[in-house]
């Protein structure tokens, strides 16, 4: 699966109202799906920056916290080792048309870090490991089946439209129609 991709239906009778009277005042939806997919895309930035809502995610391990630690990205955020523009927060994208809005990841991860992977669960590899000293012994370069992921790889849920969302959506839409009223 490559990134992941959110798909909302609209249950709200307000908001599919709302919308049917967009497009009955105005034809296109479009400006209307490009309000929701702006104010959704925020949301999951705001996701990123409070490290999961409206739950906390589940802490990086250990040994993740020391790996990055050693690159000096660690103290940092969770999913956010590359910052906002060249990681997973910085990937998330619109796509506004007249009858929808598909918010999407595109990185090849995101649905791994969306719904979480248990260990072992893409198979197995054989990788070279180089010769190196293992407390103070020389161990000699050699080759050696490795899982993938190495590790349990929690779900931590940042693909999400919160409680809040609808009503800033609800808002947009209503002041999109009284402006557009106006032209």
């Amino acid at each position: 699966m490559a990134g992941a991709e959110i798909k909302i239906n609209i249950d709200d009778k307000k908001i599919r109202d709302l919308l049917g009277r967009i497009r009955r005042n105005l034809g296109s939806l479009k400006p209307a799906m490009e309000i929701i997919g702006e104010t959704v895309q925020a949301s999951i930035q705001r996701n990123f920056e409070k490290g999961g809502r409206p739950d906390k995610w589940q802490d990086l391990a250990d040994v993740t916290k020391k790996r990055r630690a050693q690159k000096g990205k660690w103290p940092g955020m969770i999913l956010m080792q590359s910052g906002v523009a060249g990681g997973l927060a910085g990937s998330i994208i619109y796509r506004a048309s007249d009858d929808r809005t598909v918010v999407s990841a595109n990185k090849i991860y995101a649905a791994v870090h969306q719904f979480g992977a248990a260990k072992g669960s893409f198979g197995e590899f054989v990788g070279n490991v180089q010769a190196h000293l293992r407390k103070g012994r020389p161990v000699q370069a050699h080759t050696r089946r490795m899982k993938l992921p190495w590790g349990d790889i929690p779900a931590r849920p940042f693909m999400m439209v919160q409680e809040e969302d609808w009503v800033e959506i609800k808002e947009a839409l209503n002041r999109f129609i009284l402006t557009a009223g106006a032209r």
